[in-house]
């Protein structure tokens, strides 16, 4: 899932890559550009507390579906002010209804076993990427989801210049075949 509002900037360079291993290693693949999507942010009003579901009707409303249905999950997003992007973090937001579905209901999110990974890149050298793993990590814990593995690039600022870096455009790579690697 890219989380970058910049199109086809060094994060989505990065999860396509690791998308590219994922899916050279037999995995069926999804890519979400939340950019493109239409999501609302959380009302906070609690109406997620009766049925485990979102009552705003937009563009999550398929998104969760994919939620519940993958099996490896990957999360990518430019570090902004220390965390996530306001896309990424509206999308986890909205996702109150699921952790409601776990914790309120009691039901099960997804399948057994299922596992995520987080890819940063920040401009700066060093970047902040602390905010932004725990964030991550709740989020999974909330979904039922096993934080497995992470990419954080720093001083990665420019658009594209993550091309200029083979090692973490590797890394990357690497990253989507373990994960398949893990499930299989």
């Amino acid at each position: 899932m890219a989380g970058s509002p910049r199109h086809n900037g060094n994060t989505d360079i990065l999860v396509e890559r690791a998308l590219k291993g994922a899916h050279e290693s037999g995995a069926d693949v999804v890519l979400v550009r939340l950019r493109d999507l239409s999501i609302d942010h959380c009302q906070g009003c609690n109406c997620c507390f009766d049925a485990g579901e979102c009552r705003i009707d937009d563009d999550m409303t398929h998104l969760y579906q994919l939620l519940d249905e993958a099996d490896v999950i990957i999360l990518a997003t430019p570090v902004y002010f220390s965390g996530l992007s306001s896309i990424m973090k509206q999308m986890i937001d909205r996702c109150q209804c699921l952790w409601a579905r776990k914790e309120v209901l009691g039901a099960r999110i997804g399948s057994l076993g299922r596992t995520g990974a987080l890819i940063s890149v920040g401009g700066q050298n060093p970047p902040e990427f602390k905010n932004s793993i725990s964030v991550v990590k709740s989020y999974f814990n909330s979904i039922d989801v096993d934080y497995r593995a992470e990419l954080l690039v720093p001083a990665v600022d420019e658009k594209g210049d993550i091309m200029n870096n083979p090692t973490f455009l590797a890394k990357a790579y690497d990253m989507g075949v373990s994960l398949v690697s893990e499930i299989r």
